[in-house]
């Protein structure tokens, strides 16, 4: 007995054929191809999402476990304020995660790392905004960076409350205020990018037009040896005044030194500067909500920058009406 779809009408010798037959029905009126690629690419991204956010707890907990109560004491002691207990907590802190470092334990090493690095950070800028350029300056020469070898395991959490120092002087004093020598430890960790300290130094880019630093010849010079941690640092620049950095930009991207391909890496900034999404660095800290802070491009600048993008011929590999949100990569 022939059995027929109800709903395409075609008709099945048996049961199992009606329920496995592909039915015309079941397809969408105007399949749109993209729309199901993009669909599948966002499952995947929330699938990926969610194991890092899995694994990143598990670390953390791993980290907790490891941890010894002297650190968990010293961090509650250094929460509670005291420049003594804030250095207490960074040699704690530091031993730690060298021990397990050493032992080439690394799961337990970035377990301990993250589980807290948020805590340690507020508690060194809670010290810092209390005491003053003299706490960090004592904590640098505490911890000094050497060369990346040498590198104090908690130097990221250093230049974490250092970044957050030189926004804070620079949006309340000016950029004259800002203490040199905190840009050029910033700046020292430039060898570092791809771990977390190169990370955390980008700030280094609130800097521009210091004038007894020129932030401006260092990133000039390092270009052609680390592109992805000066261009980390533009986007800083622009935040902090946004006509001293598109000169900057521009000179990047008419310097002949620097390969086709990288000057456009490094022109991709804008797409970043121009969603006006705050910056991730420092770690733990919204620019937005402790500083009230918000960047708007000027026009004769975005005028100016996108003059530059297509006498570079950049604009060719973009759409028609292009913006710079089309250049992020």
């Amino acid at each position: 007995m022939p059995h027929e779809c109800d709903a395409c009408g075609e008709t099945f010798n048996t049961l199992s054929r009606l329920r496995l037959h592909d039915c015309p029905a079941d397809e969408p009126d105007d399949p749109d191809p993209s729309s199901s690629f993009d669909a599948f690419l966002d499952s995947i991204s929330d699938t990926l999402s969610a194991n890092m956010q899995q694994r990143s707890s598990e670390r953390r907990k791993r980290g907790l476990e490891a941890a010894s109560d002297a650190l968990k004491t010293t961090l509650e002691e250094a929460a509670q304020g005291g420049v003594d207990a804030a250095f207490g907590l960074i040699g704690r802190y530091e031993r730690e995660l060298r021990e397990y470092h050493d032992r080439e334990d690394y799961d337990t090493y970035r377990g301990i790392l993250w589980a807290f690095y948020e805590p340690v950070a507020a508690a060194l800028d809670e010290n810092a905004t209390r005491e003053g350029w003299d706490f960090l300056v004592d904590l640098i020469d505490a911890y000094p960076r050497e060369n990346t070898v040498e590198e104090p395991l908690v130097s990221p959490v250093i230049e974490n409350a250092v970044g957050r120092h030189v926004i804070r002087t620079r949006l309340e004093d000016g950029v004259a205020a800002i203490p040199a020598e905190s840009l050029v430890y910033l700046g020292s960790f430039w060898e570092s990018m791809g771990d977390v300290s190169g990370e955390e130094s980008l700030t280094y880019g609130w800097g521009i037009g210091h004038p007894d630093h020129s932030a401006v010849d260092h990133l000039r010079d390092i270009v052609t040896e680390e592109l992805f941690w000066v261009h980390g640092a533009l986007s800083h620049t622009f935040y902090a005044d946004q006509h001293a950095a598109a000169d900057l930009l521009e000179a990047l991207l008419t310097d002949e030194r620097i390969d086709y391909e990288d000057r456009y890496t490094l022109a991709s900034v804008l797409g970043t500067v121009d969603d006006n999404s705050p910056p991730q660095i420092p770690r733990y800290w919204d620019l937005r909500e402790e500083v009230d802070y918000h960047f708007e491009f000027d026009e004769a600048v975005r005028s100016r920058l996108r003059e530059t993008i297509e006498a570079e011929g950049f604009h060719r590999r973009l759409g028609g009406d292009w913006t710079f949100s089309d250049m992020k990569i």
